[in-house]
């Protein structure tokens, strides 16, 4: 280290030429603290005492720890409230207006002259004054604001800080309730309800007119019946061709088999006819006999009786050499089972051909009922996207006009998201902090003034003090140091020849 002297010397210089100048200006360093001290101790000793009340305020995100909207479950308020909100209810509670109606009415302000009344000036001197004394500040790591008010009434810092917290708190509620909040979620939840109730009967409407509920439902019902129908007919279709050949060829089978087939055949003689052919021939016998009796064989009558035996007698000849034949037949068993199973293919075709147009009906019905449901799709589809809209508008709105009047009784209340975790109390004993950073204040002064003092006596001196000066200013080395007390008698011996011996130089 080194430095320059006033007349154009430099110097190098180490610890011990530090220590050198300290103790060559001892004195006057400790004259100097020695002052210092004594005018901290006494402007300490006449300075009034200061006393400091305090309160600290508690923010929340939320008035109450649980939700208080009915039908919503209880969750507990856990989120981390944000520098923002704090930085922002410190300068409500720091806001002008709050502290001009502190100063009014707690009288704070004085006139600058005795006797004279409080004019503007006053009070703005004791705005700025509570402002400067009014220390807010935040806790590290949580939601607290400090509040600290010092004066040199102990009943004063107490009260100063009971009425500001009031009139914040008032604020506080005043500048986070919108007037009239309630009325307006009424009135357009009412708005709304209306509306709502309208387009629920606009829809209500439209499904009792064209059949309709749930159209998705509905639609992908009818597409799963009219799948299974059209499986339904084709397995029919299928099912009516097999029918429609084996119908064919059961009655080519029919039509080549007989009905009837013989089951006994026997001969039986003409008895009958011969028997009464020769009935006949005898009474033809005995008559001719009777007409012989009264008429001769040449007459007509007799000739007439002699013909008939004559054809009789032929007929009875003829009917004893002829015979009969009897047969006896029953029914073809085989066209029997082929008309019957005939007759099921064609009943059971019938009915599988009715079964086929009923499917195709229905087809048909089926498929109206899906265009129809296309095209009341869009209508019903807006008519239910505005219900739906209105119903979550409504809901909002309700819920909002539940939440404005829970609000409007929690201001009644005077519930804020806010609170005293810590109300302002009368201080016992005087803050001395304000004391003691005058006393270290003055003690760092003097320490100043000391340096000063050292720094401007060592600049001005015009001697050299140590041999590493006389060294640098002169060029040659110091060969010893003779102390200052022995310098006349030192010098002489040196003259005279009796030098004494020399102290050995660094």
């Amino acid at each position: 280290m080194s430095y320059e002297l006033n007349d154009g010397r430099s110097s190098r210089f180490d610890f011990r030429d530090f220590v050198s100048v300290i103790f060559r200006h001892k004195w006057m360093i400790l004259f100097t603290l020695l002052t210092a001290g004594a005018a901290a101790a006494f402007f300490s000793w006449r300075a009034p005492d200061i006393y400091a009340s305090q309160m600290k305020i508690l923010v929340r995100n939320m008035r109450t720890e649980t939700s208080l909207t009915p039908g919503v479950d209880a969750v507990a308020d856990r989120a981390e409230v944000s520098q923002e909100q704090i930085n922002s209810e410190i300068e409500v509670l720091k806001s002008r207006d709050l502290l001009e109606a502190v100063v009014v009415e707690l009288n704070l302000a004085e006139p600058l002259v005795k006797g004279k009344p409080v004019d503007g000036r006053d009070v703005e001197r004791a705005i700025e004054k509570l402002d400067k004394d009014l220390d807010v500040s935040t806790v590290k790591k949580a939601n607290i604001i400090e509040v600290r008010y010092s004066s040199k009434s102990a009943e004063t810092s107490a009260r100063v800080l009971e009425h500001l917290s009031e009139l914040y708190f008032e604020k506080h509620i005043k500048i986070h309730r919108a007037p009239g909040t309630f009325d307006f979620f009424k009135d357009q939840a009412d708005k709304y309800k209306e509306n709502l109730r309208s387009a629920e009967n606009s829809l209500s409407t439209f499904q009792s007119r064209q059949n309709v509920v749930e159209i998705d439902r509905q639609k992908e019902l009818t597409l799963t019946k009219k799948i299974e129908t059209k499986a339904q007919l084709t397995s029919l279709e299928g099912s009516i061709k097999e029918t429609t050949k084996r119908i064919a060829e059961l009655e080519s089978q029919l039509a080549n088999t007989s009905k009837r087939i013989n089951t006994q055949s026997r001969v039986l003689p003409n008895q009958f006819s011969a028997e009464r052919l020769n009935t006949l021939l005898v009474e033809l016998r005995n008559r001719r006999i009777g007409l012989l009796a009264k008429f001769k064989p040449g007459d007509r009558v007799v000739k007439e009786v002699d013909e008939q035996i004559a054809e009789t007698n032929a007929a009875l000849q003829k009917a004893t050499a002829s015979s009969a034949n009897e047969f006896a037949s029953d029914i073809n068993p085989l066209w029997q089972e082929l008309s019957i199973e005939l007759s099921r293919a064609k009943t059971a075709q019938a009915g599988r051909i009715a079964l086929k147009n009923n499917l195709a009906s229905q087809i048909a019905r089926y498929e109206a009922e899906l265009d129809k449901l296309e095209r009341v799709t869009p209508v019903h589809e807006n008519l239910s996207r505005d219900v739906s809209s209105i119903a979550e508008t409504y809901q909002l709105y309700a819920k909002k006009q539940e939440e404005a009047r829970i609000n409007d009784a929690l201001d009644t209340q005077k519930i804020s998201n806010v609170s005293i975790a810590e109300a302002p109390s009368v201080p016992k004993n005087p803050d001395n902090r304000n004391k003691l950073m005058a006393v270290m204040l003055s003690l760092g002064l003097g320490c100043g003034l000391c340096a000063a003092s050292v720094f401007l006596s060592e600049m001005n001196r015009k001697t050299f003090v140590t041999p590493n000066e006389l060294e640098e200013f002169a060029g040659v080395p110091v060969l010893a140091t003779i102390p200052e007390g022995r310098l006349s008698n030192g010098f002489e011996r040196l003259l005279s020849g009796y030098p004494e011996e020399p102290q050995q130089l660094r």
